[in-house]
C-alpha cells in the first residue's frame, strides 16, 4: 500500500496536478479580492457589474492558460485518452456545451444584456447577470399583477437562446404601446367624455411622449420599419350597453402600472366635474313588463 502511495505521489502527473490545483486556488483568491475591491470602490452599478465580470473572465482565462502550461509536456501522452473520452463527454455534457455556446452568442451578438427586460422560456423579468452557463433573471408577474417584481430569482440555461423565442422589452426601443378602456353610459355627452380623456392623456404622458419620439428616431435608422403613431390616440365604439373609449399610448416599460394609475385618476376626476353629463358605464339588464297575474286562493276546511 505504501509502495502504491509512493508511486502515485512521485508520478509526474500527480505533481503537475498539485501544481495546477495550487495555481487555480491562488488565482481564485486574487479574483475574489479584486471583485470585492471593485464592489466597494465603484459606485456606478453598470460599471461595477462589468468590472466584476471582466475580472472573473480574466481569472478563468488565466486558470486555463496555467493548466495548459503545466501539462504542456504531457499533452502528447494525453491525446489518445482525450480523443477516446471526447465522444462520451460530449454526449454527457451536451447541455453544458450548448449553454457555453449560448453564452458566446450572447457575448458577441448582444441578444440581451444585463438590465434589459426579457421573456424567454415562459419567464419574464429583468436580466441581472449573464454567466457562462446560465442567465439570472429577477422575475416579474406570476401571482403579481402588472410588470412588477415578485421576488423570485430565476436561472435560465443559456442554451435556451437557440430553443426559445426571446422577447426583449428594452433593446433599441425601451417603450411599449399600452391601452386602457373607459366605459361610458350611452346617455352621456360623448364629445365631452372624449375631451376629458384626451386632456388627461396629454398632461400625464407629455414627458414620456418626448422621450419616445427621440428613441423612435434612433430606432428607424437601424431597422426597416413603418412609421408609427406615438401620440396618445382615443377611439370610440359602442353597443346597447355603453360607449367604450380606448386610449392607446406609448409608455416606458418600467412605469406601466403607475402610468395607468395616473391616467385613471385624472380621467375619473374629470368625469366627476361634469356633474352627471358623463357617467361611467356598466352592463345593464332591462326587464320587460309582465302581464298582470290573477291569483285565486282556495279555502280548505
Amino acid at each position: 500500500m505504501e509502495l502504491l502511495l509512493d508511486n502515485i505521489i512521485s508520478h509526474p502527473l500527480f505533481v503537475k496536478g498539485v501544481e495546477a490545483a495550487l495555481a487555480t486556488l491562488l488565482i481564485f483568491l486574487v479574483v475574489r479580492i479584486a471583485q470585492a475591491a471593485a464592489s466597494k470602490k465603484i459606485d456606478n452599478k453598470d460599471l461595477r457589474y462589468k468590472m466584476r465580470k471582466t475580472i472573473g473572465l480574466t481569472g478563468s482565462v488565466l486558470v486555463l492558460a496555467v493548466i495548459l502550461t503545466i501539462f504542456s509536456a504531457q499533452m502528447t501522452n494525453l491525446t489518445v485518452i482525450i480523443g477516446a473520452l471526447s465522444v462520451g463527454i460530449g454526449f454527457a455534457l451536451r447541455e453544458v456545451i450548448q449553454s457555453f455556446i449560448g453564452w458566446l452568442a450572447l457575448s458577441f451578438w448582444g441578444l440581451y444584456k444585463p438590465g434589459e427586460r426579457i421573456q424567454m422560456g415562459g419567464i419574464m423579468g429583468d436580466v441581472i447577470d449573464i454567466g457562462i452557463l446560465t442567465t439570472t433573471v429577477m422575475e416579474c408577474g406570476a401571482w403579481v399583477k402588472a410588470d412588477l417584481y415578485n421576488g423570485r430569482l430565476v436561472r435560465l440555461s443559456n442554451s435556451l437562446v437557440f430553443k426559445e423565442n426571446i422577447l426583449n422589452y428594452t433593446s433599441d426601443f425601451p417603450f411599449l404601446w399600452d391601452e386602457i378602456v373607459i366605459p361610458v353610459r350611452t346617455v352621456s355627452d360623448h364629445k365631452l367624455a372624449r375631451s376629458i380623456i384626451e386632456q388627461a392623456a396629454g398632461s400625464a404622458l407629455s414627458e414620456i411622449s418626448e422621450g419616445a419620439q427621440e428613441a423612435w428616431r434612433n430606432f428607424v435608422r437601424h431597422y426597416r420599419v413603418e412609421e408609427a403613431r406615438l401620440e396618445p390616440m382615443v377611439t370610440m365604439s359602442f353597443d346597447s350597453n355603453y360607449i367604450e373609449f380606448t386610449l392607446r399610448y406609448v409608455v416606458d416599460y418600467r412605469v406601466r402600472r403607475s402610468t395607468k394609475d395616473r391616467l385613471f385618476t385624472r380621467i375619473l376626476a374629470g368625469i366627476e366635474e361634469t356633474n352627471g353629463k358623463v357617467q361611467i358605464g356598466s352592463t345593464t339588464v332591462e326587464l320587460s313588463d309582465l302581464p298582470p297575474l290573477s291569483l285565486q286562493i282556495e279555502k280548505r276546511n
